[in-house]
């Protein structure tokens, strides 16, 4: 079944939507871009508000693809203790050196990698996620305002995406600009995780405060669930990929 992720940016949301039944606690900073980092005390302040109630990820920024760059902010975040610490894969840079640094990680959290659908790599994203030993990976967006996440590609090639992820044993994930509208389309193709920001924002806007009864309406459209998603966005029955 398909997990409901919150984006937050501070504990007071991180509160906000665990009470309106998020399944994962997202850390990301709208202010700073589309994967905007949220600074390290602030992560470990939302943990400690959390307090182990969900699983929780965290974003480590726009990042150039430079190796050393990309894989000092991985390291940085993974050892604040969160769960999932979720990369995006801008164009340009050496994508295949930052892999390969990745790979030599020690990671405590789950690798996460984000390709966005409006400036989707030329490389095979499974491909990428194997070589840089990842646990999963997402779709969303780069370009915030400009269209969510189906207006960029289509529901075949969203089903397909995940199709594969799931061939290759890799989590998947959408998100981008979704909106409640989105959301039966999406789970007829199965996503293991949905992620919504604005959609939970006061007049749907991404960068104003989290408005309870947005976020009580997008989890009411997700399916119920009667257990926590475990560390890796999977099915508490799935096999782990920690």
């Amino acid at each position: 079944m398909t997990r409901f992720l919150a984006s937050v940016r501070d504990p007071a949301e991180a509160r906000t939507v665990l009470a309106a039944g998020a399944d994962i606690v997202d850390l990301k900073d709208p202010a700073k871009g589309a994967l905007g980092a949220v600074a390290p005390g602030m992560i470990a302040a939302c943990l400690a508000a959390v307090a182990g109630r969900a699983p929780v990820s965290a974003t480590v920024g726009d990042l150039p693809m430079v190796p050393q760059i990309v894989r000092d902010a991985v390291a940085a975040t993974a050892v604040l203790g969160v769960d999932n610490v979720k990369l995006g894969i801008m164009p340009g840079g050496d994508p295949s050196a930052c892999f390969a640094a990745l790979r030599a990680l020690e990671m405590r959290g789950c690798l996460i990698l984000v390709f966005f659908a409006d400036a989707m790599p030329s490389f095979d994203p499974m491909k990428a996620a194997q070589a840089c030993s990842a646990r999963g990976v997402m779709l969303d967006t780069a370009g915030k305002g400009e269209g969510a996440l189906p207006d960029h590609m289509s529901l075949k090639a969203i089903g397909h995406f995940i199709d594969r992820a799931r061939r290759a044993g890799l989590t998947s994930g959408v998100a981008g600009s979704l909106r409640a509208s989105h959301v039966p389309q999406l789970l007829n193709l199965s996503p293991d995780v949905a992620g919504f920001r604005g959609a939970l924002c006061r007049e749907g806007v991404r960068a104003k405060d989290l408005d309870p009864v947005a976020c009580a309406q997008i989890r009411s459209l997700m399916p119920p669930h009667s257990e926590p998603a475990d560390a890796c966005f999977q099915e508490p029955s799935a096999p782990a990929l920690c």
